[in-house]
């Protein structure tokens, strides 16, 4: 039994404070990168204290899943404002100018902050890039995405994917290819973040070319799963979008029907926890360590 965090977490208020000053020419950027650096500190302590087993930095810079690597392509760019899925958040949805992106450089240690222990990155998955750009999966998964998994040194890239859930008529095929493009570096996990995966689990999602895939708990029945799943299941058991707190009891005595049905199970996050405030976030992450402990003690 694992756990760990992928995906953006949230700002503390004092970093959205110093955003919002930084906007507004009331402070610096050295000032602003300072409160990064204590987020990222309080952020790497909270998943220590948890036991959690790779470290994620959060993506405190991110403003979204997209934004540095659009920033970072060349024949990619910032869209119309969009909201994203069916939360208050809203996003510069990726355009493409041209039809074959590729990333000018890699993101640098700005995005990818350094960590004291083994850690995993969150990337956009080929299909969740591609969407609404005109440009096929295979194609950003070539010109963009390969070369920042190439220059990335992670046990785990997790590939974060909000959408291919909740399309209409989705396919697998697409992105299969994608994902093939992908492979030499790191392990790769493909995460189906705030949906409902069973329509993609009787397509074959536990045959695409990933070491792991990761499974929203909260909107996919445990009775969706096949009886024996191959890969590494990163369980989504915390709900990223409700600041209800979890029992870490009731995810153990969950994630040990779920080791019935795979051999390798870490418990995750069913999405970013952006959506709820850094306090409650910093909680959820506790109870998480403490599920994987409870279910460890209860198994020994």
């Amino acid at each position: 039994m694992e756990a760990f965090v992928p995906g953006i977490y949230p700002r503390s208020e004092e970093l959205v404070q110093a955003t919002r000053d930084l906007d507004r020419g009331r402070t610096t950027v050295e000032a602003v990168d300072e409160q990064v650096d204590r987020d990222l500190q309080q952020l790497v302590a909270a998943q220590q204290d948890a036991g959690l087993d790779l470290l994620s930095d959060g993506m405190l810079r991110w403003q979204d899943v997209f934004r540095p690597l659009v920033e970072a392509a060349e024949g990619l760019g910032r869209g119309a404002l969009t909201r994203f899925l069916d939360t208050n958040t809203f996003y510069r949805a990726p355009h493409a100018d041209g039809e074959r992106p590729r990333l000018a450089q890699a993101l640098d240690e700005r995005y990818l902050a350094p960590l004291p222990a083994e850690r995993l990155v969150t990337l956009p998955s080929p299909f969740a890039l591609s969407l609404g750009t005109g440009v096929d999966p295979r194609t950003m998964a070539e010109g963009v995405l390969k070369p920042q998994v190439d220059a990335t040194q992670a046990e785990l890239i997790v590939l974060s994917e909000p959408f291919l859930a909740r399309e209409p008529g989705a396919h697998l095929e697409a992105l299969a290819s994608a994902l093939d493009v992908l492979h030499g570096g790191p392990p790769l996990a493909l995460w189906i973040t705030f949906g409902d995966a069973a329509n993609l689990l009787e397509q074959g999602l536990a045959e695409l070319p990933v070491d792991a895939i990761g499974i929203d708990f909260y909107s996919t029945s445990i009775d969706a799963m096949p009886e024996s799943f191959g890969k590494h299941l990163l369980a989504g058991v915390l709900d990223a979008r409700n600041s209800l707190l979890e029992e870490p009891r009731e995810i153990a005595a969950f994630a040990a029907q779920l080791e019935q049905k795979a051999e390798r199970v870490a418990l995750v996050p069913n999405g970013d926890l952006q959506y709820v405030s850094e306090p409650i976030a910093r909680e959820k992450v506790a109870r998480l360590g403490q599920a994987k402990t409870t279910r460890a003690e209860e198994a020994a």
